[in-house]
């Protein structure tokens, strides 16, 4: 396929955040320069802004987003940072996938920030997911360490095996490298949909506790 002109790639995201039912387009505005989108303006929740970076991604051409959205709240609904740690503290508690204990939270300014250790990135990421979509909260950011106790070779055959198996990439053009839990991934892909899931893949692997995805997005 052809690359998308500028003008092209907008008219695409903008139809593709269009159709993203957890998107409202009201306060969003769409620049695209060499294949970079800039996504700015506000949104009602930290979960929309996380939901529109996910929707651009997810169109082909794209070569990066530069995601400047800010959350503007209702003005009648105002949460402190206790109210937002108690309720992320319950949401996690509630969850059945990560003991709480394994999770610490800090909160500024609506802004939560994740500390502790777990053993696959599946878990890290369902405690994200669990306290984005909080009301009250600005941005999550997820310092949750992955613990290892597998040999780095181990873990890139069980990656490349899982590339082999996806039907959504294809894996000859990504290339595996492991220093420790640290995983490097390398090559080129169509998309950024097949890019995400060979970085889900990578990520799939017990004892990966880093991904570096240099994939870039054409060939």
């Amino acid at each position: 396929m052809n690359k998308r002109t500028d003008s092209e790639l907008h008219k695409h995201v903008v139809d593709e955040l269009a159709f993203e039912p957890s998107v409202n387009m009201e306060e969003i505005s769409v620049a695209v320069k060499d294949g970079i989108v800039t996504l700015s303006g506000s949104v009602p929740n930290y979960f929309e802004k996380w939901a529109a970076e996910t929707a651009v991604k997810r169109v082909h051409g794209v070569e990066g987003v530069a995601e400047e959205l800010r959350v503007k709240f209702v003005p009648d609904f105002k949460y402190t940072d206790t109210d937002i740690a108690t309720a992320a503290r319950h949401a996690i508690k509630w969850g059945i996938v990560v003991p709480e204990e394994q999770v610490q939270i800090k909160v500024e300014n609506g802004w939560i920030t994740l500390e502790g250790h777990v053993e696959w990135q599946y878990q890290r990421q369902n405690v994200h997911n669990a306290v984005a979509y909080l009301r009250g909260v600005t941005g999550v950011t997820n310092l949750i360490a992955l613990r290892h106790s597998v040999t780095p070779t181990d873990i890139r055959e069980k990656i490349e095996l899982a590339l082999k198996r996806s039907a959504e990439l294809e894996a000859n053009h990504v290339q595996v490298t492991v220093d420790g839990g640290s995983v490097t991934l390398k090559g080129h892909l169509p998309t950024f949909g097949e890019r995400d899931a060979a970085n889900h893949a990578a990520w799939s692997a017990k004892g990966v506790t880093s991904v570096n995805n240099q994939i870039l997005i054409g060939y």
